[in-house]
């Protein structure tokens, strides 16, 4: 099943719902799942980056040929009026060479420019040719040099995601340690407290070393067998909750900035996003 990507409306869903979870486990779980899902997000925000540098490139380019077009229309109108002009002297010459020299003058003259006009008319279709040449060539570049920096921004997205992900999982190990010896402190401070109104109430002797009274082993070990699980899940769950919210703030905070990017591109572009998607830009 293919991830999601996170909306602005299930960071709430997202609060309560960890909120309502008594396993830190399952809550760091779920944080990691925020984070996957806002990769997508910057996945898409990247894939709409390159749909409009890929679209702006295409357009120049599809602008720049109907201009070449153009002139080649020229240059072909151009030949056209050329051989119209040479088909008129053929047919002047194939009724014989005039005698009048002024007529015969003019043919010549005509004949020159018709040559001069044939060379200017070769020397700007090659040099129209070349300039399609240098359009196709740039054009070329340009999709690469586009498609190289997807590529480029692919890794450090998937290396940011591996990064959030491990300083998850490194802030989960270091939550269940400090709950652990936190949760010492009311395990041993609790049977020292027992054990301390029993001495003061005579129940344990008048020794008052606290490891030779039997009230202070029996809560020790009680509070271990049936409490000491629920204390530690509760102290572990007090300090998930805190880093965690520290978590939800980082990422509302990207998820910001990713909107906002995104609203600023389909602005400037006059699109919308879920159009570009949805084409296949890969």
């Amino acid at each position: 099943m293919p991830i999601l990507s996170l909306s602005l409306k299930d960071l709430p869903n997202y609060s309560k719902q960890l909120l309502q979870l008594s396993s830190t486990k399952e809550k760091f779980d779920t944080v990691r799942e925020i984070y996957q899902r806002i990769s997508v997000n910057e996945a898409e925000l990247e894939k709409l980056e390159f749909a409009v540098s890929l679209l702006q490139v295409q357009g120049n380019y599809d602008l720049q040929k109907d201009s070449v077009k153009k002139q080649h229309q020229k240059l072909k109108d151009i030949r056209q009026t050329i051989d119209d002009r040479i088909l008129i002297v053929e047919q002047k010459l194939y009724l014989g060479i005039p005698e009048d020299l002024d007529e015969m003058e003019r043919l010549i003259v005509e004949q020159e420019a018709i040559v001069a006009d044939q060379e200017k008319l070769n020397d700007d279709e090659l040099s129209l040719l070349e300039s399609m040449s240098q359009i196709d060539v740039a054009f070329g570049k340009q999709l690469a040099e586009i498609d190289q920096s997807r590529s480029n921004r692919d890794v450090p997205l998937k290396a940011k995601l591996e990064r959030y992900i491990l300083t998850v999982e490194e802030t989960e190990k270091r939550v269940l340690l400090q709950s652990k010896l936190f949760s010492f402190i009311p395990l041993l401070v609790i049977p020292i407290i027992l054990d301390f109104l029993a001495y003061k109430m005579g129940i344990n002797g008048a020794k008052p070393i606290i490891f030779s009274h039997y009230i202070f082993l029996i809560s020790l070990v009680g509070i271990q067998i049936f409490f000491a699980d629920t204390i530690i899940q509760k102290t572990s769950s007090f300090l998930a909750d805190k880093q965690i919210a520290l978590f939800i703030k980082q990422i509302s905070d990207d998820l910001n900035n990713l909107e906002k990017s995104k609203r600023q591109i389909e602005t400037k572009n006059n699109i919308k996003t879920e159009d570009l998607i949805a084409l296949d830009m890969n």
